[in-house]
């Protein structure tokens, strides 16, 4: 029979363990991005172009294309560098430019989207739950969506994974995609402490974020995306906070919001929150703090122009459900998705194809996107009509910090220097893949012009740069573009005597005094690039990570519960013990 004491000893062992599991825990929280899901670096391997092979029945495939718009979802095994997936859910997505490519008679270079847990739920790839395959539409240079998340990622917001992804379908080279993690559930695990909060798609009715009343009802173009019983408070109370008054520190994570428009703003990204369609945003809230996520970047730099996108097609505004993907959520409501459109939309009669006189990647340097405003940063709409950006910008405060963070843009990430390594970077790895690409909607031509030729993004950043230096010093003024209609007009810039001024040198200070930034540190390549007060180790709302996860919780509760029994065995023992 075991002897009290090495009873004694036990408890007294289960103890000291208990005491220092709760002790040091916090300080050893696993992160999350690493805890089982390793596919930001095993699939978003950003320093190679990857292979993706799809294999699908060919009846299904052929169905697909001839309804590309049904968003039809087809069974498919994946295969990414050799590792292969079966029995994943597959189909087209996107909105303007699926319905775009649709019009070309020549193309059928979808974006896709795969859903590795579709039909089996606990199936992923190392973590990865569901791939977007962006077909780089309207981009000549391949590049705005990857160096528009590359920013985000610099500024400390939550960043989808990308990388570029060269794609086969039933062995047919369909060409370079961009890879882009979807926002869902593993993302918010990923990123965020705990990751079980309200994740909203908004596009549609309540999308610009205006109050309409406490019933969530009324918002039906927020799009609820996780915990379909959420009673959604927590979303009325930031509504109300925005448009009628309070604390902003209460309902949101002000500076993270703050990053997040100084760089949108800098990309001059406005088929967006900020331009007439408000949307191709998220918001996540997690403990009753919102955060907003990027999606949807290949209109950046200045590719949806400023007055409401009036140099590209325009589809039509959305309103209410008319987003929601109705093919799809017959199948299964949960996959409805941020790329949703109406079935079998078409673009306009005469609408352009790939390379017709609407391309609206065709005048993204014009004097409306290099000038964009810093102060009114909002397109075909009013500051007053975006009240989450509004509220932000009317903030003494808030607005000194949003222009720190437009200046550190202007000097670091879009300084040429910079843009060049990167672009070259870039270029290095993907021309290979761009020459072989069988469905490229651009010709080498066209992507060698557009990659070192006179208007390149390299210029539009350093142009854009000098603008921002200038608004931000009082020499330039530029009034937002309200207009929605068709074509924009060109910014108002005058001087505060009221005379009439040009637009700032944009060169190297050549015929005029140059703009000199302030010296911001030695980073990589001796640029800062981190912004003031950022570091990966924090948390979601700036501030270090000193809470209990769900995780610790119930990790806890089970050592505790271990040791009132083990507390419970000795006291028994000893009590058998004295009878005996």
């Amino acid at each position: 029979m075991l002897k009290t004491r090495y009873v004694v000893a036990s408890v007294s062992l289960l103890i000291v363990i208990f005491v220092a599991v709760m002790f040091f825990l916090p300080n050893f929280q696993i992160d999350k991005a690493t805890k089982g899901n390793t596919y930001t670096e095993s699939v978003f391997d950003q320093s190679k172009v990857t292979n993706v092979d799809i294999t699908v029945d060919d009846e299904d495939l052929t169905s697909i294309l001839e309804n590309p718009t049904e968003k039809e979802i087809i069974n498919a095994d994946v295969t990414i560098d050799g590792e292969t997936v079966k029995n994943v859910g597959f189909r087209t997505k996107g909105n303007l430019s699926l319905n775009s490519v649709v019009q070309m008679e020549d193309s059928d270079r979808y974006s896709w989207k795969i859903d590795f847990d579709y039909y089996q739920e606990d199936q992923d790839l190392h973590g990865l739950k569901k791939l977007a395959l962006n077909n780089n539409y309207s981009d000549p240079t391949y590049m705005r969506e990857y160096l528009s998340y590359t920013l985000m990622e610099k500024m400390g917001i939550a960043t989808p994974g990308h990388s570029y992804m060269y794609v086969t379908i039933n062995g047919k080279e369909w060409g370079l995609y961009l890879g882009v993690e979807a926002i869902e559930e593993t993302f918010l695990d990923t990123h965020f402490s705990d990751g079980t909060g309200d994740l909203y798609y908004p596009d549609g009715t309540g999308s610009d974020l205006k109050w309409i009343s406490d019933d969530i009802d009324d918002y039906t173009g927020m799009n609820l995306k996780t915990n379909d019983n959420s009673d959604q408070s927590a979303l009325i109370k930031l509504l109300n906070v925005i448009n009628n008054g309070g604390d902003l520190d209460e309902v949101m994570d002000v500076d993270e919001m703050l990053r997040y428009f100084a760089a949108n703003t800098a990309l001059v990204n406005l088929d967006h929150y900020q331009g007439d369609k408000k949307h191709n945003y998220y918001l996540y809230e997690e403990n009753g703090i919102f955060s907003i996520l990027p999606w949807d970047y290949n209109m950046s730099f200045g590719g949806y122009s400023v007055g409401g996108g009036g140099k590209g097609p325009v589809v039509g505004q959305e309103t209410a459900n008319e987003g929601e993907d109705k093919a799809v959520a017959q199948k299964d409501p949960a996959s409805v998705n941020e790329d949703s459109s109406p079935a079998k939309a078409k673009l306009p009669e005469g609408a352009p194809n790939k390379n017709g006189g609407g391309d609206m990647s065709a005048n993204f340097m014009n004097e409306d996107n290099i000038n964009f405003s810093i102060t009114e940063p909002v397109s075909g709409t009013t500051l007053e009509d975006r009240p989450l950006l509004n509220a932000l910008l009317t903030n003494d405060e808030y607005r000194e910090k949003y222009n720190e963070y437009l200046n550190d843009i202007a000097v670091d990430y879009f300084s040429e220097e910079n843009m060049k390594a990167m672009t070259k970077e870039i270029s290095t790895l993907i021309t290979p893949f761009v020459e072989k690409d069988p469905t490229k909607f651009y010709s080498m031509d066209e992507y060698t012009e557009a990659t070192s030729g006179e208007k390149t993004l390299v210029n539009f950043a350093t142009q854009r740069a000098d603008s921002i230096l200038a608004q931000l010093s009082g020499d330039l003024v530029v009034e937002a573009d309200t207009q929605s209609s068709m074509g924009s007009a060109a910014p108002n810039m005058e001087k505060e005597n009221g005379a009439a001024m040009q637009p700032p040198n944009m060169g190297n200070g050549e015929g005029g005094a140059p703009i000199q930034p302030p010296n911001m540190g030695d980073g990589e390549n001796g640029i800062a690039m981190q912004p003031p007060g950022m570091n990966r180790d924090l948390d979601s709302r700036g501030g270090i990570n000193s809470s209990y996860s769900k995780e610790t919780i119930i990790l806890s509760s089970a050592l505790l519960l271990l040791l009132f029994g083990a507390i419970a065995f000795a006291h028994s023992f000893r009590r058998r013990g004295r009878k005996g």
